[in-house]
């Protein structure tokens, strides 16, 4: 079993509200069904739009219709009633068609496909998934095209094609990490977990549940933590560890329906079934099973399916017969457009022979204009390379004037104040412990210093290993329970001084927040590197801090963020007043040894 095809479904039906949504004034009755649709109230969200529906008359308004009845199959769709979420979608369609609107247009095309998939009617769904990508393609949607791979992914993986699906997926991450889209990163990571899940890399496909139900935490994506927990169930099952697996099911069925989301109830009731079964509970599983069948009985059938294929009939008659009105008046404009090409024939071959003329000019001005563009971008090029010298000397020089200059200012101050006691037999011990402290933070910074600034140890591997090394010196004198989960085969890769340099010190700024700010007892650092990237995370159970009250999270956190920004990072900061404090980092593999573009333009 699997809860991905309805997540499929899921992902593909956010992006066409919004996308017409943004030719339109602000709306509160679409805000109102944004809300009651995320809250997973979806008799209520398609309640709204059938009320405003009926308000609007036959001609008015087909934008705003269109976004209405797209947003009924949305919510239809997800009450598991494929046959009216279908009728609105193609009556959707049909108004995105006038409207000659062809974003929409693919966007719609990929919900049925998703209808489709979901019912695993999977030649149909790749059809309309093909359509949908011709208009990505031609329209540069980077975003739909990402969904397509992801939704194309479910299929190979249904056909046990999971090489396939698995590089699809990652395209898929690799333009949502791009994007910075937290919905879409947690739907790409479960993804990927399943089909660890399949392959039998039991303790890789919970990882990737594991950043899944993170993301979906940080967006509170109700339908994305309950299908997330009965995937993890299942992995659990499959380890032969039923009691954690039924209590992973449990919760994931709980939360489904509370928010009345069918496939997840389905998917967790047949879990737990299959679960009490192998555990030997008979008397279990057969209660559950009895369940399953009542709650599968009006999910998928073959009525439905028929019912499908009918009304996909009735619709491509439709679009046959407007196609064929549309091929009669292009007829005739073609004739039109004929004759008027028959004079303009011989008007066209005297421009030849003065149009040849010009392009001969026009050739040799623009040769000459590009050989004096491309001399004065080589003098912009090296002007720049000049100023990049010139601003890293002066952060360097500003660097050792912070640390060792600041430094060596409160040595002094302090010898003298050893000097003046010594004068009058009163010195004492804690004077000279205080310049010894002050000394060795100073030698300690300026060991990072030198450390960050040498090129040789510009590669990731040194770049983990030293990280493990501050942060065990850092944590050793302190009284909290630290948790150091770093992996080991870290590989030899070259990256740039820019990521080594910023990504050290945002590590360093957070244990100094969590040491001296946090109040933490517990600590927990995770660092992981696979195909997808870099991913870390730093995670206290301190006082936090309420973020809506910190605008920009303060000098320390905006400095983070800015850090890992700038080198083409993902930077999340989730925190609450008594609910401690988590941090999350993601760089991808080219971003690590990239040169920033605030850094060098030509």
């Amino acid at each position: 079993m699997r809860l991905k095809i309805f997540i499929a479904l899921k992902l593909g039906f956010c992006v066409v509200c919004s996308s017409l949504f943004g030719a339109l004034p602000a709306d509160t009755v679409l805000k109102k069904f944004e809300e009651l649709y995320t809250a997973g109230k979806y008799y209520d969200a398609a309640r709204l739009f059938q009320q405003q529906v009926q308000r609007l008359g036959t001609d008015e308004n087909p934008q705003l219709k269109t976004i209405y009845y797209n947003g009924l199959g949305k919510a239809y769709s997800q009450l598991g009633k494929p046959v009216e979420a279908l009728k609105y979608f193609q009556q959707a369609a049909k108004l995105a068609h006038q409207l000659k609107d062809s974003a929409a247009i693919g966007k719609i095309e990929k919900n049925i496909g998703a209808l489709y998939e979901e019912q695993k009617n999977f030649e149909q769904a790749l059809v309309h998934y093909q359509q949908s990508e011709d208009i990505a393609q031609k329209t540069g949607d980077r975003f739909l095209q990402a969904d397509l791979l992801n939704n194309i992914g479910i299929i190979y993986e249904q056909q046990l094609k999971y090489e396939a699906a698995l590089n699809n997926y990652r395209q898929a991450l690799a333009i949502y990490k791009k994007l910075n889209k937290p919905d879409r990163l947690a739907l790409a990571y479960n993804n990927l977990g399943i089909v660890y899940k399949y392959q039998g890399e039991y303790d890789q496909a919970i990882s990737f549940y594991q950043k899944s139900a993170s993301y979906a935490k940080l967006i509170n994506d109700q339908f994305m933590i309950a299908a997330t927990l009965n995937n993890i169930g299942n992995v659990y099952g499959m380890k032969k560890d039923f009691a954690t697996a039924i209590n992973f099911n449990k919760q994931s069925l709980r939360i489904a329906e509370k928010i009345e989301a069918t496939a997840v109830i389905v998917e967790a009731i047949s879990s737990i079934a299959e679960h009490y079964a192998k555990a030997g509970n008979y008397r279990q599983a057969y209660e559950w099973n009895q369940k399953y069948n009542r709650v599968n009985a009006n999910y998928v059938n073959v009525e439905s399916a028929k019912a499908l294929a009918q009304q996909q009939a009735r619709y491509q008659t439709e679009q046959k017969n407007l196609q064929l009105k549309e091929l009669e008046q292009r007829s005739k404009i073609n004739a039109l457009h004929l004759k008027a090409q028959n004079l303009l024939i011989q008007k066209q071959q005297y421009q030849i022979l003065f149009g040849a003329l010009a392009l001969i000019s026009a050739t040799a001005f623009m040769y000459f204009f590009y050989r004096r563009k491309q001399a004065v971008l080589k003098h912009r090029h090296l002007a720049q390379l000049k100023e990049i010298q010139s601003q890293e000397r002066s952060r360097i020089a500003q660097d050792v004037h912070d640390d060792i200059g600041s430094g060596l200012s409160k040595i002094s101050l302090i010898a003298a104040s050893a000097s003046r006691k010594l004068h009058a037999n009163g010195l004492e011990n804690a004077d000279i412990s205080n310049i010894g402290q002050v000394s060795k933070d100073l030698v300690e910074n300026i060991r990072d210093l030198i450390w960050v600034l040498n090129p040789k140890n510009a590669t990731l591997d040194n770049l983990v290993a030293r990280i493990r090394e501050y942060c065990t010196d850092y944590l050793e004198l302190c009284s909290i329970n630290a948790c150091l989960d770093i992996q080991d085969d870290i590989p030899s890769l070259t990256i740039s001084q820019q990521a080594q340099r910023n990504l050290f010190l945002v590590v360093k700024e957070a244990l100094h927040n969590c040491v001296k700010h946090a109040g933490c007892n517990n600590l927990k650092i995770l660092l992981r590197y696979d195909d997808a990237g870099l991913y870390m995370q730093i995670k206290d159970d301190g006082k936090g801090f309420n973020a809506d009250l910190v605008h920009g999270g303060g000098n320390g956190l905006r400095n983070m963020r800015t850090r890992v920004e700038t080198i083409g990072g993902t930077f999340f900061c989730r925190s609450n007043s008594g609910e401690g404090c988590e941090i999350i980092i993601e760089v991808l593999e080219e971003q690590l040894s990239a040169i920033s573009a605030n850094t060098l333009k030509v």
